[in-house]
């Protein structure tokens, strides 16, 4: 639900952050009041001693490290169930890491990055081996940390699984060949390729602050207020902006579209089939988990797996290694390779050609960098998982950033990210 991108969005008058405060405040409130009501909520704080918000207080402080640790506590969740022995990670010779970057004008080094920047975890492999790990704010290599919209790689990456074995049988497939059902929206005849990319043109504008808007009434009615199905209320968005393929725009409601023609045509629940295809085979540590719209019903396809940091890092590798886990193809290396590369067909959606997101670009649900061909989940609040393949690198961040710190905390994160990775390769 929650857009981790800053771009200009029109002449609209209210910021991100007071477009956030004001969802929270009107949207989650209602299920609040019923759970004090009923007395199905009660106030809780984490093994960390932070306490944990009720749903009228996830996004605000003091309440995030607390509940972006629990948040499986706060709303439904299936479990992504672990399997199989766990596949170790082993730890480097050196673990010596230093480095040295500058932010307005100011020499910082790690630690100051980590303090500045409120890093709960952070998690460095290269070739496959640790040379940093650092839990923070009272957190262990147990807690599990909230993905938010990083769990819309994993989502692109379960349409990959189908796509390799034939289910998913082209990428120009309509979205309602296999969900027909979304005939009825303006998802229907957009196009798988359209849809991973953020290009379907269909308007869902990622702002939630008109209570009477479209987009605020479906997150209302489908999650918080739970009148009907998360999943239904797509068909409401019938309205076309653009030709399909021509412009990119950042909607959360787009993952979702893919996750249901996941469920649908897998037969299987995206935890469900997350857990068999691909956490099991990666050796996971812990069992990890994936808010439901309600108890009982689906996944929120562009938001909020909950898992270690370690387990994050394992399946970054698994994408670093082109979907070979210890010489097992759990995907292939032509999906990893389409899902994570500059799409030639489309300039529009290279690195530095989407105006206002830090010169990034896009591509089934992953952010690529301008760098070294390196490519990231990237998630609200802070949260990163990093990969470079020309440098075997993989990095997994967590943190709890608050509304003030998410402009400056974006550009910080890929100074320091790209210092890490040069300290490691000695340029």
């Amino acid at each position: 639900m929650v857009s981790d991108i800053d771009s200009k969005r029109g002449d609209r008058s209210m910021t991100t952050s007071r477009r956030v405060q004001w969802c929270v405040r009107r949207w989650l409130q209602p299920v609040a009041v019923l759970w004090l009501a009923t007395g199905l909520w009660f106030t809780a704080r984490a093994e960390t001693d932070a306490p944990i918000g009720t749903p009228l207080q996830v996004l605000t402080e003091p309440y995030l490290l607390g509940s972006w640790t629990h948040l499986h506590q706060v709303y439904p969740a299936a479990m992504i169930a672990r399997g199989g022995p766990v596949r170790e990670l082993p730890y480097a010779t050196d673990q010596n890491l230093n480095i040295d970057y500058r932010i307005d004008d100011q020499a910082l080094d790690l630690e100051a990055y980590l303090e500045r920047n409120h890093v709960t975890s952070l998690l460095v492999i290269q070739d496959g081996a640790i040379v940093f790990e650092r839990y923070r704010m009272g957190t262990d290599d147990k807690t599990l940390f909230t993905s938010w919209s990083m769990a819309k790689s994993i989502t692109s990456t379960l349409l990959g699984l189908l796509f390799d074995d034939g289910t998913i049988a082209s990428l120009e497939d309509k979205a309602k060949k296999y969900v027909p059902e979304l005939a009825r929206s303006g998802y229907g005849d957009v196009s798988l390729r359209d849809l991973l990319q953020m290009t379907s043109g269909v308007k869902f504008i990622e702002d939630y602050a008109d209570q009477n808007s479209r987009e605020g009434r479906a997150w209302i009615d489908g999650v918080v207020e739970r009148r009907l199905p998360y999943n239904e209320t797509i068909l409401w968005f019938n309205e076309r902006l653009h030709p399909p393929g021509t412009h990119f725009y950042y909607a959360s409601i787009e993952p979702q579209v893919i996750g249901w023609i996941v469920k649908r045509a897998s037969g299987k629940s995206l935890s469900t089939l997350f857990s068999e295809r691909i956490w099991q085979a990666l050796g996971a540590e812990h069992d990890a988990n994936w808010l439901l719209d309600r108890p009982g019903g689906m996944e929120i396809a562009s938001c909020c797996i909950n898992a270690t940091t370690r387990d994050y890092g394992r399946f970054g590798l698994m994408i670093m290694n082109r979907g070979d886990v210890a010489g097992e193809q759990l995907i292939s290396e032509s999906w990893v390779d389409l899902a994570t590369r500059a799409d030639p067909e489309r300039p529009f959606l290279h690195p530095g050609a989407i105006p206002g997101d830090r010169g990034f670009g896009y591509q089934h649900y992953w952010w690529l960098w301008p760098k070294d061909d390196a490519f990231a989940a990237q998630g609200y609040g802070g949260q990163r998982l990093y990969v470079n393949p020309k440098t075997r690198t993989v990095i997994v961040q967590t943190a709890v950033w608050n509304q003030t710190m998410r402009g400056k905390g974006h550009a910080e994160t890929r100074v320091a990210f790209e210092a890490i990775v040069e300290a490691l390769v000695g340029e």
